[in-house]
């Protein structure tokens, strides 16, 4: 078979001894390999599910340059939605931050060592992506006032929620003056947001996502005034 290559004539195949035989043990051979290779990423997609999101080719090139940055670089934006590349710390051993396309740059809580166990070390990416946002939040939950250049923008509106949440429960427990002082708060706090001078792309695209979940806020406790709520539960008073 090794000289099929030599002569291209179609007849020249004719002088090859037992010419159906090998092709059949070829092709025989190759089917194992495949199986085999799809077997082997089969068990690094079950390992670290995210894997399912891209192709074969791929992940083979993960696997095969899990320590080279600019591979790294390349794969995780397709792995993880919310990260478009990654800061490495001295010699390129661990991922210390996580920035997104608009910008942000995210500091993890712990940084994740890079190692040849690439479906570990990107699990471990994954675990440290919600600790270090979940950490953030808790921050920005309990920082007065709130740093609009340091937090992130999913942060920012998340601990937005969670505030409007906790705010509308017990204004509701507190009657109609109470949601009525709670929409004046709210309002005030929208006159804080849009007087604010944007000088970067990246803060005016966060002030412009708070400004949006702030009127949504102020309609849902608008509904609650026409409803007259009185409870969370949701039963209009008499």
């Amino acid at each position: 078979m090794l000289g099929v290559g030599d002569d291209p004539r179609v007849f020249s195949l004719l002088r090859v001894p037992q010419l159906s035989e090998t092709l059949s043990s070829v092709l025989d051979q190759l089917e194992r390999c495949q199986k085999a290779l799809s077997d082997f990423l089969e068990q690094k997609r079950q390992a670290f599910p995210r894997f399912y999101f891209i192709g074969d080719d791929d992940l083979l090139e993960i696997l095969g340059q899990s320590k080279n940055p600019a591979v790294i670089q390349s794969h995780l934006k397709k792995l993880f939605a919310g990260i478009f590349r990654v800061q490495f710390g001295d010699k390129d051993a661990t991922i210390t931050a996580m920035c997104s396309l608009d910008g942000e740059v995210v500091p993890m809580l712990k940084p994740v060592v890079i190692t040849d166990a690439v479906e570990s070390w990107l699990q471990q990416l994954s675990v440290g992506m919600r600790e270090t946002l979940v950490d953030s939040t808790r921050v920005t939950l309990d920082a007065s006032p709130i740093d609009l250049e340091k937090s992130s923008s999913q942060v920012l509106n998340l601990s937005e929620c969670v505030s409007f949440t906790r705010d509308c429960e017990k204004a509701l427990s507190g009657g109609k003056g109470a949601l009525t002082a709670l929409h004046a708060e709210l309002l005030g706090r929208l006159g804080e947001y849009t007087s604010i001078e944007c000088d970067t792309a990246l803060l005016s695209l966060k002030v412009k996502a708070l400004v949006m979940d702030l009127i949504h806020n102020m309609d849902v406790v608008d509904q609650l005034l026409a409803a007259n709520t009185a409870s969370v539960r949701g039963r209009a008073g008499k």
